[in-house]
């Protein structure tokens, strides 16, 4: 619980009688590589920090996965618009590692909204992220080739890279596989 209680340090007026309060209504779940958090078409019940793992947030089109999304340790994951109307997910969250959670549930989370303005701080900042996450992945699909997404990625978060599967990472690049193997191989190997 301590790695939560250092996230929500980061948040302006944080006190430790905070952390206090939330600590009844967490709890913590423990999910094996390949298993869900979430299932497409479930409504989002929760919202989880992430202590330990990798998920990966996808949809589906015409039957083809579309990642949308990866979330590692010390972040937050859930499906924000089903979560906010209590209405069917259109996203899955997959972990792509053994991972575990820190837990809080929607209705925990509307009553602390209710006894403290902090939450209600922590819930619109995280909204903002959200939004600037999602508004910064739609312009990376739209304004850079497939070389120059992977390249960003790397130069960004090589570290990451190492962790996702190869056929997860192209579904998040929205290339086909063989392409990514092409471009991988091609910036491996050394320029003459």
């Amino acid at each position: 619980m301590e790695s939560f209680n250092n996230y929500l340090r980061q948040f302006p007026h944080y006190t430790s009688a905070v952390f206090d309060a939330v600590q009844p209504y967490l709890s913590i779940k423990e999910i094996e590589a390949g298993e869900y958090f979430l299932s497409h078409g479930q409504t989002c019940r929760h919202i989880a920090f992430i202590e330990k793992g990798l998920f990966r947030l996808f949809y589906l089109n015409d039957g083809k996965e579309i990642t949308t999304c990866f979330c590692r340790e010390q972040t937050i994951t859930t499906s924000y618009s089903s979560l906010i109307t209590q209405k069917e997910s259109d996203l899955a969250i997959q972990a792509l590692e053994n991972s575990k959670l820190i837990v809080l549930s929607y209705d925990s989370l509307q009553k602390l909204y209710q006894e403290d303005l902090f939450w209600q701080q922590v819930g619109r900042i995280a909204a903002e992220n959200e939004l600037i996450t999602t508004e910064c992945h739609r312009r990376f699909l739209s304004d850079l080739s497939a070389t120059e997404r992977y390249q960003q990625m790397l130069q960004e978060d090589g570290e990451l890279l190492q962790r996702i599967p190869l056929n997860h990472l192209s579904t998040y690049l929205q290339v086909a596989p063989e392409t990514l193997s092409r471009i991988r191989n091609k910036l491996a190997r050394p320029h003459t």
